[in-house]
């Protein structure tokens, strides 16, 4: 049985398109850690993020116009009361280098550095108290990545990493840090030219197949994994503006039950006063489509486009680091699949259905209907399957959530022109449904007329 409150619905399936939505958790001030003197210094600013849902680590910059010390800090408990740890991996730096990329897998926290030449500190490994595990030689300026390897096959698991004038992927044993793959005989992952470049940025993994995403001279790059040290299909994912000199270009690879996306900053320029919204982006990973993002009531002061990412898989929460700010902002990322189109009515609008708030345990999706025509009818339709059937109705319009488990949420769209109307239903996500798939549609009656009716597109969501 179906509840307003209570959502019960029967089996996953697979839809065609994506919806994103990010519901902002907290904001951590990491200003303590850019305080010189503070034992939880690591630079003027933070340049690099990893996040494992319950831990923040953060790395630096050094901005000071001399030479001084980077490092990184363990924030505990950062979205309650954030407690800022002593600093460790602590190296003097050049000015305008630092920390390039962090991240963390299990127990373990791996961390690329950049003094713009080969170090025995380019490559680090962490326990997650900040203790020291192995180092690797090279120059860190390119990211570091836990590799899932192929399918998860172990022996090609590990921390994996490039660096400038590589055209490989390099991979270190996670525990021991011994060479599993170098840069003679790590996978290629150059991009055809004119695109292949060795600027690298950053790179992610598909934690399930390992395929791989890069960031080169600000493109986003991408290679489809065919075997434990081998890519095919690799291509320029987005051909965005050319920045080859240009440091904290980064990603975050995202994988839910419904679909996959990636998300970089598009940093073509480091000037102040870039707004947010138009340097953070999304594409869908299936086909590198932009995806229209909804960040709420999310209202961050403008920046120099320096952000970097780190996504919890578990936790379904993303950090995104601030270097300008000084700041990590937390959310929750929720993905919609989108089924179908809208069937035009009134004035040739066709009434269009998006889903924003969490599809998590203890979290709200608000079911938002745009285009609608004013002074009619309309509701919501809810079932467990996504389906195309045309309904027995004059206008020829398609059913797209099946079985007709549910219809609820009846609203009236208020005066107006065409297209102008509007409706809302708001549908908490009580605790224990993960793994649900639930698919929702509006139905609107315009003019309050059965035989005007007109339905929006379908939304699937697999609860996590």
């Amino acid at each position: 049985m179906f509840l307003r409150s209570t959502l019960v619905v029967l089996c996953t399936a697979v839809a065609a398109s994506a919806q994103v939505s990010m519901t902002l958790l907290g904001t951590i001030d990491v200003s303590p850690a850019t305080t010189a003197g503070s034992p939880s210094y690591i630079g003027n600013n933070p340049t690099a993020v990893a996040w494992n849902g319950t831990d923040l680590f953060v790395g630096g910059l050094n901005a000071s116009g001399l030479v001084a010390n980077t490092a990184i800090v363990k924030v505990s408990t950062p979205l309650t009361t954030p407690v800022f740890g002593t600093a460790f991996g602590v190296l003097s730096t050049p000015n305008s280098r630092g920390y390039t990329g962090l991240a963390v897998r299990g127990n373990v926290l791996a961390a690329s550095w950049d003094d713009g030449a080969v170090s025995p500190n380019g490559i680090t490994a962490w326990d997650l108290n900040g203790a020291p595990l192995w180092t690797r030689s090279t120059r860190g300026s390119s990211g570091v990545a836990f590799d899932p390897g192929f399918f998860g096959a172990p022996a090609a698991s590990g921390v994996g990493w490039t660096t400038f004038g590589s055209g490989r992927r390099a991979l270190q044993d996670t525990v021991s840090g011994a060479n599993v793959y170098d840069g003679t005989n790590g996978m290629i992952i150059l991009a055809p030219a004119p695109d292949n470049g060795t600027t690298w940025r950053d790179m992610a993994f598909d934690s399930e197949t390992g395929d791989i995403w890069l960031r080169m001279g600000n493109k986003v790059l991408s290679a489809l994994r065919v075997g434990d040290n081998a890519v095919a299909n690799n291509q320029v994912a987005v051909q965005a503006t050319s920045a080859l000199t240009i440091l904290s270009q980064n990603l975050a690879f995202v994988r839910q039950p419904i679909g996959k996306v990636v998300f970089w900053n598009d940093r073509a320029v480091q000037n102040a006063g870039q707004n947010f919204f138009d340097v953070v982006r999304c594409v869908r990973a299936s086909d590198n489509l932009p995806m229209v993002v909804d960040w709420g009531t999310f209202a961050p002061a403008t920046g120099n486009a320096a952000y970097d990412f780190s996504y919890d898989e578990a936790s379904g929460t993303m950090a995104i680091s601030d270097l300008l700010n000084r700041q990590v902002h937390i959310f929750r990322v929720s993905v919609f699949n989108e089924i179908g189109v809208g069937c035009p009515g009134q004035g040739g609008f066709a009434p269009q259905l998006r889903a924003v708030g969490s599809a998590w345990p203890n979290g709200l999706i608000d079911y938002r209907v745009t285009q609608a025509a004013p002074l009619s009818l309309g509701l919501y339709v809810f079932g467990d399957t996504p389906v195309q059937v045309p309904l027995p109705f004059p206008g020829g319009c398609d059913l797209y959530a099946a079985p007709l488990a549910v219809l609820t949420g009846l609203f009236v769209t208020a005066p107006g022109p065409d297209g102008s109307g509007t409706g809302s239903l708001p549908v908490p996500i009580a605790p224990g449904l993960t793994g649900l798939s639930l698919v929702a549609q509006a139905a609107i009656l315009e003019n309050g007329d059965l035989n005007t009716l007109r339905t929006t597109n379908g939304v699937q969501v697999i609860l996590p």
